[in-house]
């Protein structure tokens, strides 16, 4: 079993103040928060979209002594684009602890004194290609339950660009996108299909791909396209997502899926209804999946039946 690095915690005394060093020393703004019902703790998951790790900032209610955050050698190491505008921002911020001209490095010190390491961007520290992708993909799962938590605004907000950096015939992206998260739109959306929608009625948000037939006749390809990076890019970022069908589908009502969404919504002609994404936090966790072994007998070799070895 292969783990995954996803986020650290660490324990504060001021959250607010933690906050906004994160956000003016790293750009990490807040992702979702969590806590007890009587306030007595509070989770605050920070992050940004240069990486998909994330700080979970910890706060218990009354405590004053500084916490033990493992310790001035068990650090955190961020990359930045620019190292030198990095190094005089904290220097600015009077927050860096040490310089190590020799390696080209220095650390700075939060307002809990964790100490963060801070490095230029080199080729040794980028992703490997693929991997995060191929992650997704192994982890993605057609999720129709959720958790009663919303999206965060960061989250969805990664899904939606996923649509739209989508590859497209001749770059002419006939499609447009109608994001969803009124709950009584959604739960009207739910019954746009005599089956197979209900999770609208329970889901955070919906986002709805349709496409105009008079601007590319691959409209209904490129509308997959948006579909499919959107679905996989839920799951990159840990939400649940389920792909609905709208196009040659009928509304629990007895009209189409189509007229019966462009009503609800207000789409004009002549655009067409290709599917719905329903989005939610899962209310369990997916392990990858490995690749079955019937799946790679669908892969040929030159010809058609020649199966490679």
């Amino acid at each position: 079993m292969e783990g995954k690095a996803i986020h650290r915690c660490l324990h504060v005394i001021d959250l607010e103040k933690s906050l906004e060093f994160y956000e003016e020393a790293l750009g990490l703004t807040e992702i979702r928060r969590v806590g007890a019902e009587d306030g007595s703790w509070v989770n605050v998951f920070v992050g940004n979209r240069t990486s998909g790790f994330q700080l979970e900032l910890t706060w218990n209610r009354g405590r004053k002594l500084p916490y033990d955050n493992g310790g001035r050698d068990s650090h955190i190491a961020f990359t930045v684009p620019d190292y030198e505008a990095a190094l005089l921002l904290h220097e600015k911020m009077d927050c860096v602890c040490h310089v190590n001209e020799a390696m080209g490095l220095h650390f700075i010190e939060d307002p809990d004194g964790c100490w963060l390491e801070i490095v230029p961007e080199r080729a040794e520290f980028a992703p490997q290609g693929g991997i995060d992708v191929l992650d997704a993909m192994g982890r993605r799962r057609s999720v129709r339950s959720y958790a009663d938590e919303p999206v965060p605004d960061e989250l969805l907000e990664r899904v939606i660009e996923a649509g739209l950096r989508s590859a497209s015939g001749r770059g002419l992206r006939p499609w447009e996108l109608v994001v969803v998260r009124d709950r009584a739109q959604l739960e009207a959306l739910s019954a746009c299909r005599d089956h197979g929608a209900g999770m609208l009625a329970g889901a955070s948000a919906a986002i709805v791909v349709v496409g105009n037939p008079d601007v590319a006749d691959t409209w209904i390809e490129d509308c997959s396209i948006v579909m499919a990076n959107m679905h996989l890019e839920a799951s990159a970022c840990g939400l649940g997502s389920c792909w609905v069908q709208g196009r040659m589908r009928q509304a629990a009502d007895g009209r189409s899926t189509q007229e019966y969404v462009v009503e609800l919504l207000g789409i004009p002609k002549p655009y067409q209804l290709e599917a719905i994404l329903s989005l939610g936090m899962p209310d369990a966790a997916f392990e990858t999946r490995e690749l079955d072994a019937h799946l790679r007998a669908k892969v040929h070799e030159g010809r058609f039946g020649a199966h490679r070895l």
